[in-house]
Formats: C-alpha cells, sequence, structure tokens
C-alpha cells in the first residue's frame, strides 16, 4: 500500500513540474531539442553524402570521370575536355552545400534560442466513454 501512496504522490509531482529546455535533470540528461543536422566536424562527409544521393549527381560525376580517363590516358581518345561535365557539376554541388551550410547554421541558432525557453504543458484528461 506503501508503494501505491510513492507512485501517486509521483504522478502529481510528475504532472506539476516545469520543464526547461537545456537544463539536467537530476538524472544526468538535458533537455534540450537539436534539429540541426551537422556538426563542424560532419558537415562535409554528410553533406556530400546526401549531394551524391542524387541520381543525376552521380551521373554527371560518372561521366566527368570517364572523360577524365580518356582525356589524360592512352585507354581511348577523348574530344572534350573533362571539365566542362565536372566544373558545372562542381559549381552545383558547391551552392548547394553553402545553401545547406546556412540552412544548418539558422537551425543551429533557433536551438540555442529555443533552448532555454521555459515550457507549460498542460494535461488534457478525456472523459470515459460511456457504454450503452
Amino acid at each position: 500500500m506503501d508503494s501505491s501512496a510513492n507512485g501517486l504522490r509521483s504522478l502529481q509531482e510528475e504532472s506539476n513540474r516545469i520543464l526547461i529546455l537545456g537544463n539536467s535533470e537530476t538524472n544526468g540528461s538535458d533537455n534540450s531539442v537539436c534539429t540541426s543536422k551537422y556538426s563542424i566536424l560532419t558537415f562535409f562527409p554528410k553533406a556530400l553524402r546526401e549531394q551524391f544521393r542524387r541520381v543525376g549527381n552521380v551521373y554527371f560525376l560518372t561521366i566527368g570521370v570517364i572523360m577524365f580517363i580518356g582525356q589524360y590516358t592512352d585507354a581511348w581518345n577523348s574530344s572534350i575536355s573533362p571539365w566542362t561535365t565536372l566544373g558545372p557539376l562542381g559549381i552545383v554541388i558547391s551552392v548547394s552545400l553553402v545553401q545547406e551550410g546556412y540552412a544548418d547554421v539558422a537551425r543551429h541558432r533557433n536551438d540555442k534560442k529555443n533552448e532555454h525557453t521555459s515550457m507549460h504543458f498542460a494535461k488534457v484528461r478525456r472523459r470515459p466513454r460511456q457504454i450503452r
């Protein structure tokens, strides 16, 4: 019977507590929310992987590598420079990386701003259905 009273008391305390994002609880975990995709160390590997998940980027990279091999080896002759394919691909990927980096920095700023915002939770109780 003592355990049920403790359980009821902890439920009452649980429903009345206020959570502040970013503050550590007694168990050592914090309530911070992270919506950003990248850190400084993981930006280039993850962002490049994300770019080359697109079939078009992989296609133009493959064509550019084949043209590069044909231009600079004796395997076959290539009449067009590989830079006509690899150059625009590099520009497109660079612009996409800059855009993705800018968006992720904005997500980091938003996370920092919302980290110390106090939150109030309302508990909604449903009425039990009456069986007729």
